[in-house]
């Protein structure tokens, strides 16, 4: 099991010609657009979990969400301090209002209220795909995991446009692919000695085709799963 802790979220650029442009493609598929990689995949759960839960929360409330025996702790860890930090950043965006209750003869305690910002982003979010296969295993996993709280329709139009995305990604990189070994061959036919480490460039290509493969194999059992009559459960 793949499990990310909060301080592993970064997003790291990987080559053009994998990902797109950001537009559509030759399929007419969706691609995602940039502006969401501002903000983690963990910024964007604690949005999700605070919506899913009626809009307002506390932190020790929404630290459960994320232990190692629940739904969402199985993609995602985070740590309470982290969550704290990720709420202030959250407040910060004017997505989050922090306020106080009262309770009693104890400290009072601080609840956050997603925002009508909050909720505006929250749906942009779910309604892009990932742009890059290595994403599907945090990113995506905690979009699907919301979609399917939050709007069950949502989440298999979701699954959807991830085909079509990994679609797109399987041909752009059978064709790359397919180039470097006529390169090669050219290169055989005129006799020339190919430089050391010159097939190093189509192995990454076919790992990241595998991968992407996989990934479609692994998302049309989902689309099967969405379309089924089941229970959700809660987060």
């Amino acid at each position: 099991m793949f499990v990310v802790t909060s301080n592993d979220q970064t997003h790291q650029s990987e080559p053009d010609e994998e990902t797109g442009t950001g537009q559509k493609g030759e399929t007419g598929s969706r691609q995602p657009s940039r502006a969401g990689l501002r903000a983690m995949p963990a910024e964007h759960a604690v949005l999700g979990l605070i919506a899913a839960v009626g809009g307002d929360a506390h932190g020790y409330e929404l630290a459960r969400h994320f232990d190692p025996d629940r739904p969402l702790g199985q993609v995602l860890r985070l740590e309470q301090s982290m969550l704290y930090q990720h709420l202030r950043k959250l407040e910060g965006r004017g997505w989050l209002a922090m306020s106080l209750q009262a309770q009693g003869s104890r400290p009072p305690r601080q609840i956050s209220q997603i925002t009508a910002d909050g909720r505006a982003e929250l749906r942009r979010w779910l309604e892009e795909p990932v742009a890059r296969t290595r994403e599907i295993r945090l990113e995506f996993l905690v979009k699907l995991f919301f979609a399917i709280q939050l709007d069950p329709d949502r989440a298999r139009r979701l699954v959807a446009e991830q085909q079509a995305v990994c679609e797109q990604l399987a041909t752009s990189l059978t064709t790359q692919i397919a180039a470097l070994v006529n390169q090669d061959q050219d290169q055989t036919d005129r006799d020339d000695a190919p430089p050391v480490g010159q097939d190093f460039p189509r192995l990454v290509l076919e790992l990241r085709l595998a991968q992407t493969q996989a990934a479609a194999i692994w998302l049309d059992g989902v689309a099967a799963w969405c379309a089924g009559p089941r229970d959700r459960g809660s987060p």
